[in-house]
């Protein structure tokens, strides 16, 4: 096997669930928290600080250099002046980059499918679900009631869609951009893994 895999999501699709389960039967390693604990080591900065600021942009000097056409060509000598969440994710990107030169693997979030682009094997997933889908998988993971889990969702996905937009030159919601779309509230999780795996096959044969 030969395919990377970016996997963009809906909070409360199951993005977390999905990854796992394809690291499992395809038998390539899936990241998604192992990217505190390296990108900490890259920025200098505790693992918790970088959790912390995953996923979320913020308003630096950075943003007039990636509204102007997002991060590429940035030297690391401007580094030293980026705010913390700027640090953390060039250190991603980097990250993501070494990473994906090593073999096949999936990528949860953090931009990985921008990152990668051009990348040959790459299959760019996108998972989303209705609210009703959202709101019992989050209610039932953290014990909220289905206001308090609307709530929780729409904030996230706030939060995501504005790192996302923020650090590419690209709209997280803009379904063009992936490869594979997949609706997991009418599939559901099983259907999703294997629909996933059948692609990554007929990409690999096609390409044998």
């Amino acid at each position: 096997m030969k395919t990377i895999i970016t996997i963009g999501r809906q909070y409360g699709s199951g993005g977390k669930e999905i990854s796992k389960k394809l690291s499992e039967k395809l038998g390539i390693p899936f990241y998604d928290d192992e990217f505190a604990q390296g990108v900490a080591e890259a920025v200098n900065a505790h693992p918790d600080v970088v959790k912390k600021v995953d996923e979320r942009a913020t308003n630096s000097l950075l943003y007039t250099l990636v509204s102007g056409g997002g991060l590429r060509g940035i030297s690391d000598v401007i580094q030293y002046e980026m705010h913390i969440n700027d640090k953390v994710f060039v250190g991603q990107s980097n990250f993501i980059k070494e990473t994906a030169k090593k073999g096949p693997c999936i990528f949860l979030g953090r931009c990985a499918d921008y990152v990668l682009d051009g990348e040959k094997n790459l299959l760019r997933v996108f998972l989303y679900a209705d609210m009703d889908s959202k709101i019992k998988r989050i209610g039932k993971l953290y014990d909220l009631d289905a206001k308090k889990a609307k709530e929780q969702i729409i904030k996230i996905e706030k939060q995501r869609k504005t790192h996302y937009n923020y650090y590419t030159d690209r709209e997280w919601d803009d379904l063009s951009t992936y490869d594979l779309c997949i609706n997991v509230g009418l599939l559901g999780i099983d259907n999703a893994v294997d629909l996933i795996i059948d692609c990554v096959n007929k990409m690999e044969a096609k390409d044998a």
